[in-house]
């Protein structure tokens, strides 16, 4: 048997909506049948009352109290004098003892109580009321009884209160469920649907309902969700495909070479090792490409720390050797950004070199701070990048031609590898216009603490 944890929606809901009714109805009727209740006592009372006034006026001009009254409505009555003596009772209570020992006060003359130990009536209890009258021989108290009514009143009232009850308890057992199984229909066949959809197919999309309501949000975000799914999918499938060519190249390169080795015998053999060893170099950064995209994707970033943007670019072009054109410098003091600083060392690398590569005579390195942002610049003035290819370039294995004969070793990777860094840091890496050659722009957000507040934090 299934645990209530194990239950589903549409049983807890139609359980505890029929709890909830269920509440209401014992509270409801126990209001009625209380109400009910009170009422009847009330005219019981009111007869008993009654009963005793007419004996009053039957007595009233009497010198003698006729031992046995008439029957005047009341079950049991009888004429008691102040000394407790029981002076008449009408025929049921001829001969019976006393059936009540409570007093009325003499003001306001009367009083009613509930009596349960009266020998003539076992098992039961009665209602009496007492009221001192004035006859020719004296005060005396009339007291009439008659059996109260139960706590439920009428029976038959009672029984088609409770069975109306039920009644009203199918109807809303019966109704939450239909009701909430209607309600859950969509979530019905946004399941099945998902259940549908595969790594094969995952262009299929869940069922939006017409109504705009919280499921209409859940199958939306669900549809969402799949489109970003597709596209990683996609991603994944082409990133494969592409890994797989470029790494397929280097191999198949380095083993016609080893071939055709072992089939000349005059082979250049240090030329051989020098050629397989270009092709493994060109594997090795490939995989190591590869690896950082798969670090950058895993959203698991390194302990990061505030650190001065300007300072970390100047030591990167200090740590290059001298390429064929120089590197101006335009680097404002204390822009600090949070950030992994090997991750922007990469980054700055990867942009120097493909300026290097691109650049005609000169390369400018900028970093300011602008708009609460930290912005570092690398232009070059080579050929620059077409508007309609820039955002081509930071796409995976994406190489343009020129790029392609500049640097046939290259992975296709480095300026993917720039964006996922920059967007990993909560900033942007763009191509911007510029008048000559291609200009890369970084953004990162500034930390927002000044650098006297960092004390305990390595700065460089």
């Amino acid at each position: 048997m299934r645990s209530p944890r194990q239950w589903s929606v549409r049983l807890r809901l139609t359980i505890w909506a029929t709890a909830a009714a269920t509440l209401a109805c014992a509270v409801t009727v126990g209001f009625v049948l209380d109400s009910n209740h009170e009422a009847r006592m009330s005219d019981q009372l009111r007869d008993v009352y009654s009963a005793d006034l007419r004996v009053l006026h039957k007595l009233t001009g009497k010198s003698v109290v006729p031992p046995v009254l008439p029957d005047e409505g009341p079950t049991a009555m009888q004429v008691v004098d102040p000394s407790g003596k029981i002076v008449s009772a009408n025929a049921r209570m001829v001969g019976q003892p006393r059936m009540a020992y409570f007093v009325p006060p003499r003001r306001p003359g009367a009083m009613d109580g509930v009596v349960c130990d009266v020998p003539s009536f076992p098992d039961r209890c009665l209602t009496v009321a007492a009221m001192w009258i004035t006859a020719p021989s004296g005060p005396l108290i009339v007291y009439g009884g008659e059996p109260a009514h139960p706590w439920y009143g009428d029976g038959a009232f009672a029984a088609i209160l409770v069975a109306g009850a039920l009644i009203w308890l199918i109807l809303v057992a019966v109704g939450t469920d239909f009701l909430v199984g209607r309600a859950l229909r969509p979530v019905v066949a946004i399941t099945s649907e998902l259940a549908e959809i595969t790594e094969k197919r995952p262009g299929r999309r869940v069922p939006v309902p017409a109504h705009h309501d919280e499921i209409r949000y859940l199958a939306t975000t669900v549809n969402r969700t799949l489109r970003l799914l597709e596209g990683a999918i996609k991603r994944e499938r082409r990133f494969t495909s592409d890994v797989s060519h470029d790494l397929r190249t280097p191999i198949t390169g380095a083993r016609l070479r080893l071939e055709e080795a072992l089939t000349d015998p005059d082979v250049d053999w240090p030329r051989t090792a020098h050629d397989v060893l270009d092709d493994m170099e060109r594997q090795q950064a490939l995989a190591e490409d590869i690896l950082t995209m798969a670090r950058m994707d895993d959203d698991r970033l390194p302990p990061q720390a505030p650190a001065d943007l300007g300072q970390l670019a100047r030591r990167e072009i200090e740590r290059r050797p001298h390429g064929r054109v120089p590197i101006e410098t335009d680097l404002e003091p204390d822009v600090i950004v949070f950030c992994d600083r090997l991750l922007i060392s990469r980054l700055l690398a990867n942009l120097l070199d493909n300026a290097q590569r691109h650049a005609a005579t000169r390369i400018t390195v900028a970093v300011r701070a602008e708009d609460g942002t930290g912005v570092l610049v690398v232009a070059d003035d080579g050929a620059g990048i077409a508007p309609e290819f820039r955002e081509l370039v930071f796409e995976r294995f994406a190489r343009l031609p020129e790029s392609r004969e500049l640097d046939p070793k290259g992975t296709g990777l480095g300026l993917a590898i720039c964006r996922e860094i920059a967007q990993a840091h909560q900033g942007s890496l763009t191509v911007a216009d510029s008048a000559r050659g291609a200009c890369m722009v970084l953004r990162l957000p500034l930390h927002s603490e000044p650098p006297s507040a960092q004390e305990g934090f390595p700065m460089i």
